[in-house]
């Protein structure tokens, strides 16, 4: 494993608000604060263990600019490949969500800097207005024909992509909507909100191929069994992030939100006493109350990505954190570093700090999991990049008939107080100790469970 930081010219300097791999990984976006969207490819380098002479580490990535998509008239946001690849959605402070399309003619090059080092060429295909506000977040249904979007104007909304328009208002949240998520196998979407909310819907689609939404399940608060107190799960409004990410696992089996806490002492009350960490919602009981919790992260965790592909299990004579097939790897972004999980261990894989000036403001993998790429208000982007076979083997998810569920009676609830410090790249202290976990819940009711802690003009330049 490497990880390195890309020091190139990315936003012309700015804050990089967004980032994301196209599903065929032949493509990378960032989104950022100079109202832009910019295209890469991003590719792992065969030889990145060895130097071009004595003096200079090579880049662990082959990095070449491929075109910028200027349409926005403010910084942008959030920046998603829809699951085929064809499509490209953009959305940001203008309160306007572009959808893009490659297009096979150039189009005229005025108002783009750098159209004369451009390889490929994206043309808009529509523009969607509806929010009041600016968009923070967006999310793809599975099918490609629909994504979400959250604003600041306390809203979420679905969109149809073949009739151009809104079909669907969530109006459930008080305060900002930060975050959104759809569930891979279509049955839920979720959003995340400053009001310390994460709200959790069922979908069903009629005959008539309309989209029907349910109710709200708004997870606010979590009901301890033994003393019968409640504690609240995520920060409030006074949490300094524009984002909070919340993300399904591939499988549909695990939906995991940032931005949660959890209290370390009796008294609750005082700003000190809690620690950072994120909640981890089973199928099962995505309605109901989450199950167990990663921490103890070094600031608010924002953002969650999973990497698109299920691993083999490795061998451990130490029973599972999760009674599955398969291990699923997913990675949690605080604010200052990167924490890599896997279900069926409760220690993180690693950790990856120190490696930027400013917040970290959103996390993706590429489509065959071997580069994590996360990016910053600084303005930079850093690059994970993991050996061959070095996270494990890569394996089928089961189908559809045989997907698994995780009930109740497959959680291996453990009880982990002070777990040995796991692999890390780390410029900074480490974390504090951890706590000890939630009182023993009562029959079928399962409290959160502490999982881990540790813890002139100038072209956009390019790398060969």
């Amino acid at each position: 494993m490497k990880a390195k930081t890309i020091e190139i010219n990315w936003h012309d300097g700015q804050a990089i608000y967004s980032v994301d791999f196209s599903s065929d990984g032949t493509r990378f976006a960032s989104a950022g604060a100079d109202t832009s969207v910019r295209l890469w490819s991003i590719r792992r380098r065969v030889d990145m263990n060895s130097k071009e002479d004595n003096r200079k580490e090579p880049l662990p990535v082959h990095i070449e600019f491929l075109s910028e998509l200027k349409r926005h008239s403010g910084p942008v946001n959030v920046v998603r490949f829809s699951p085929s690849g064809e499509y490209l959605a953009s959305a940001g402070d203008d309160s306007c969500i572009i959808l893009w399309k490659r297009s096979a003619t150039a189009e005229s090059a005025f108002g783009r800097d750098y159209a004369e080092f451009e390889k490929e060429t994206w043309s808009v295909v529509q523009m969607f207005h509806g929010h009041n506000k600016e968009i923070y977040d967006l999310a793809w249904s599975p099918c490609g024909q629909y994504f979400i979007t959250a604003s600041i104007d306390n809203t979420a909304r679905v969109w149809s992509v073949s009739s151009r328009s809104a079909i669907h208002v969530f109006t459930d949240h008080t305060h900002y909507v930060q975050g959104v998520a759809w569930d891979p196998l279509g049955d839920y979407i979720a959003t995340q909100s400053s009001d310390r909310s994460v709200a959790v819907y069922k979908c069903q689609r009629h005959s008539s191929n309309r989209l029907q939404f349910g109710s709200a399940k708004k997870h606010l608060k979590l009901n301890k069994s033994v003393d019968q107190t409640s504690i609240r799960l995520y920060h409030d409004e006074n949490l300094i992030t524009f984002f909070r990410r919340l993300s399904f696992s591939p499988d549909g089996s695990f939906l995991v939100t940032p931005a949660g806490i959890m209290p370390t002492s009796v008294d609750d009350s005082e700003e000190d006493s809690v620690m950072n960490c994120a909640f981890i919602y089973p199928r099962n009981t995505i309605r109901k109350h989450p199950v167990a919790y990663t921490s103890n992260h070094n600031k608010p965790s924002i953002a969650i990505r999973w990497s698109h592909h299920p691993y083999e299990l490795r061998p451990s004579k130490k029973a599972n954190v999760f009674a599955m097939s398969y291990r699923l790897i997913y990675a949690v972004a605080s604010q200052e570093a990167v924490y890599i999980y896997d279900t069926q261990q409760a220690k993180p894989l690693c950790v990856i700090s120190g490696m930027h000036f400013a917040p970290i403001t959103d996390v993706t993998w590429s489509h065959d999991g071997s580069i994590l790429a996360f990016s910053s208000a600084d303005g930079y982007c850093s690059a994970v990049v993991f050996n061959d076979n070095e996270l494990g083997t890569l394996c089928e998810l089961p189908t559809a008939k045989k997907q698994t569920t995780v009930l109740e009676s497959d959680v291996a609830m453990m009880d982990i107080a002070s777990p040995a410090p796991p692999n890390r790249i780390e410029k900074r202290p480490n974390s504090p100790p951890a706590t000890q976990p939630l009182d023993k819940p009562k029959k079928r009711r399962i409290a959160p469970t502490l999982i881990s802690t540790t813890i002139t003009k100038v072209p956009p330049s390019s790398s060969t």
